[in-house]
């Protein structure tokens, strides 16, 4: 992936990105005009359930690694975040501005289901799979939050949204990866409707195996009226969740977006556990 050829992250930009990507809707909107144009069923998954991966850059990752039994404050993930994502041409964002921001927004109740916030899924079942980067419309004071920005792609003109946030292991895999193997196979594909400004926009969601970290992971693969929009990827380790995605267009495919991923992935784990 060259990592040593990427741009370091300039703050004006960076700022720019990611007070933009604090609203999902409006991202994943703004993803289908920016789409590739490629089917999404000519799309060759970059993860299968025989193999950890197809990628040749993420077939050499070390396997899952015992996770830290450690639940992280706000400020210990954004310092694991900055370590993992600048080698990469990213940086971790401020959570405290985050925190103040949401502190006066309108929030949904707290019984609120997935659904009434996320937008429905059909089936209904599918809901407990989240498209990617959604942590931040769900964002619980409870845990602790990071959240960054990484440059990928042609000439860093592509990006990787990431957050991650830190419970009690058995509380974070409730919220994020509340599922069966059964669960996952008969979601291999579903559709989700989200509310817009233009209206109600159907995304069709396609479900595959994560790579060979962490204790769970899955990898969805988003299409608007059948043209490949974004890719993401959801990494449970222990206490900590970890949550990308990526636009897919001519800045990166959608493949080397799973890579880096991945990458990320294993980085952070490893960080995390040498805390």
């Amino acid at each position: 992936m060259h990592m040593e050829a990427r741009r370091p992250v300039q703050q004006t930009n960076y700022d720019g990105r990611l007070k933009r990507a604090g609203n999902l809707v409006t991202f994943l909107l703004v993803l289908s005009g920016c789409g590739s144009g490629q089917p999404a069923d000519t799309a060759s998954p970059i993860f299968s359930s025989t193999t950890p991966t197809a990628s040749s850059s993420t077939s050499s990752l070390a396997g899952p690694i015992t996770p830290s039994p450690k639940v992280f404050t706000d400020q210990e993930l954004m310092t694991i975040s900055s370590k993992v994502l600048e080698p990469h041409g990213g940086r971790a964002g401020d959570t405290a501005m985050t925190r103040k921001s949401y502190a006066v927004m309108r929030q949904p109740p707290a019984s609120a289901s997935p659904s009434s916030i996320l937008g429905p899924t059909d089936p209904a079942e599918c809901n407990v799979f989240h498209r990617s980067w959604q942590h931040e419309v769900q964002l619980d004071l409870s845990m602790g939050f990071a959240q960054g920005v990484v440059n990928v792609g042609n000439n860093g003109s592509g990006m990787i949204l990431f957050d991650v946030r830190s419970a009690p292991r058995d509380s974070l895999a409730r919220a994020d990866f509340d599922y069966s193997q059964e669960l996952m196979g008969h979601c291999a594909t579903f559709e989700q409707t989200v509310s817009g400004a233009t209206g109600p926009q159907k995304f069709t969601i396609e479900l595959l195996p994560g790579p060979n970290v962490g204790e769970k992971a899955y990898v969805t693969k988003l299409s608007i009226d059948g043209n490949s929009v974004s890719v993401g990827l959801r990494v449970l380790a222990g206490t900590v969740s970890l949550d990308m995605g990526s636009n897919t267009g001519t800045a990166i495919g959608g493949d080397e977006a799973l890579s880096v991923m991945a990458q990320i992935a294993q980085e952070f784990i490893e960080a995390a556990k040498s805390q």
